[in-house]
């Protein structure tokens, strides 16, 4: 691992993240119950506007983001159990997830690597939600599975941010030198430290696996949902939007060239404009 100078950056004695992580406030809590509520096919407008209700200033931020750029949505929406009927449960559940992922992200140490992590987990998650229809996966569950995929290093950040910032200074020849050296930190990399937080704070298990696996050597072309993240940070990261800088990334072509293929619905990839419409949903989400 080189640092910006060029010289080799000296490693600390390693500590034992685990007691740290577990002691972290949980991940939006309302989110969270929401994301859980929704797995219940039979949940009810009121009981969610309800659930958001208890949560102002989210509810507020919420209707600020269904209301941005971002979404679209073709008539403004004044009320919660309005948003909940025109966007449907799981467009607000990944609103909902938006929104509490920024705030959790908006720490006052290290506000710059913590932005870098923030917009890389929104590109990973707009890009998850491109790519869904070629996986066979439902947008909405792609882009909240990837929104959450590196909520491990958020929290080591929270948690670590002293002894962990320094590593996102540096320039990592490879993907697997970022996680060592993160093991070298904490005994433990920031996929290990997702799959800890998301089952300590009681997320799906899809969702937990999504955190813990998604750098695991997976075939591209597989169709699921860790696959589909996995293809998607890659990708993320090629575009421009790295939590860590990579000298050797992979090539978009590359990556593009693995996707699966689906005879019946063709994908164009304009990388040019793609990244243009990633970097525009960043700045919307960021302007509520």
């Amino acid at each position: 691992m080189q640092t910006p100078d060029g010289g080799m950056g000296a490693m600390p004695p390693p500590i034992q993240a685990r007691n740290g992580l577990c002691q972290l406030p949980v991940f939006g809590p309302v989110a969270l119950k929401m994301l859980n509520l929704l797995a219940n096919q039979e949940a009810e407008v009121r009981t969610i506007a309800g659930l958001l209700r208890t949560d102002p200033a989210l509810s507020a931020k919420v209707l600020a983001v269904a209301n941005s750029s971002f979404y679209g949505t073709p008539q403004y929406i004044d009320n919660l159990s309005r948003a909940i009927l025109v966007l449907g449960f799981e467009r607000t559940k990944s609103i909902t997830l938006t929104v509490a992922l920024r705030s959790f992200t908006r720490h006052p140490a290290n506000p710059k690597v913590m932005q870098s992590c923030w917009q890389h987990s929104i590109a990973t998650a707009l890009l998850a939600e491109e790519l869904a229809p070629l996986y066979e996966i439902a947008k909405d569950r792609a882009y909240t599975a990837a929104l959450i995929h590196d909520v491990g290093r958020l929290g080591l950040l929270r948690a670590y941010g002293e002894l962990y910032a320094p590593l996102f200074a540096a320039v990592h020849d490879t993907l697997a030198e970022c996680l060592e050296a993160e093991r070298s930190l904490f005994e433990m990399d920031h996929c290990q430290a997702g799959l800890l937080l998301t089952q300590c704070w009681g997320f799906p298990s899809e969702y937990s696996r999504v955190a813990g696996c998604h750098h695991g050597e997976l075939p591209a072309a597989k169709q699921d949902l860790v696959s589909l993240t996995h293809t998607a940070c890659l990708l993320a990261d090629a575009l421009g939007f790295p939590a860590m800088v990579l000298a050797r990334p992979p090539s978009t072509a590359a990556i593009v060239a693995q996707l699966p293929v689906n005879p019946w619905n063709p994908y164009a990839f304009h990388e040019d404009q793609l990244k243009g419409k990633i970097a525009k949903q960043i700045a919307s989400v960021e302007s509520t």
